[in-house]
């Protein structure tokens, strides 16, 4: 069946070392789009940022964002489809955060709320143009309302013990993801990109074989294994290789290019 959708993750996958979209993988993507095939992104990163690279790759579907817990079209107030922490739970984990002196941000709609602006902390969204947090100090409790993800980042190691306080204190509640080393994505129970995936094929009226996912890292494995087409960057984790249906070249390679080529064109 021919693939009438395109998925692509961001970071280590559409993105490149420079954190840019190459002239290849832009080419390629138009190619697609001139065929008639929806093409769009599917990541952690919050609405704002995926819809700056978005717009560089013109995309023709609404885009996942927050791993899954958000689907929104480009230029549109209201999300396709949405998924939302209880207040309750976001108050316990944003003062546990303050407690611990945690790194906390956290997504509300289309904005970036966090207590202080750390640019340190931001380096990966340095080529987002218009990129702003909106702080709001120790007022933090008052901001709690429709939140769509958090994210705790640390720079000295510590996000391993972080996540092994917060998961079985939080369990049921909150599922950690996309563990990075220096931050981790928290997300409302059962939210993952496959998740977002599914709504977005039923928002078009497609097929799972009708789908291509392209990704690289952990929080890509649940709609990995739920497309028909699955793949993955010659750099991406062993886990995510093993559920390729297509293994291409690295995020530096042009390697969505090169999928889109033997796949799609």
């Amino acid at each position: 069946m021919a693939i009438k959708l395109i998925a692509m993750d961001l970071d280590g996958t559409l993105l490149n070392s420079d954190k840019l979209i190459s002239p290849g993988n832009l080419q390629a993507l138009e190619k697609a789009r001139n065929k008639g095939v929806a093409v769009t992104i599917a990541t952690g990163r919050m609405f704002l940022s995926a819809e700056y690279f978005g717009r560089q790759i013109e995309a023709n579907a609404p885009l996942v964002c927050c791993n899954g817990g958000m689907v929104q079209s480009m230029g549109e107030r209201e999300p396709v489809f949405v998924r939302l922490f209880p207040q309750e739970t976001v108050r316990e984990l944003l003062t546990l955060c303050h407690e611990r002196g945690w790194y906390a941000q956290w997504y509300i709609g289309n904005e970036i709320y966090a207590e202080e602006f750390r640019p340190e902390y931001f380096y990966a969204y340095r080529t987002v143009k218009d990129f702003k947090i909106r702080e709001v100090g120790k007022d933090f409790l008052n901001y709690t309302q429709k939140v769509i993800q958090c994210v705790v980042r640390d720079k000295d190691g510590r996000i391993p013990e972080i996540v092994a306080e917060i998961a079985p204190r939080f369990a049921g509640r909150i599922d950690p993801q996309q563990n990075t080393g220096f931050s981790v994505d928290l997300t409302p129970p059962g939210v993952d990109k496959a998740l977002g995936i599914e709504a977005l094929m039923k928002h078009l009226g497609l097929t799972r074989e009708e789908v291509m996912v392209c990704g690289d890292a952990d929080n890509d494995l649940a709609m990995l294994r739920f497309a028909g087409t699955s793949v993955v960057m010659a750099n991406g984790l062993p886990q995510a290789k093993e559920l390729a249906t297509y293994l291409t070249a690295s995020n530096d390679e042009d390697g969505i290019a090169k999928a889109i080529e033997d796949l799609v064109l």
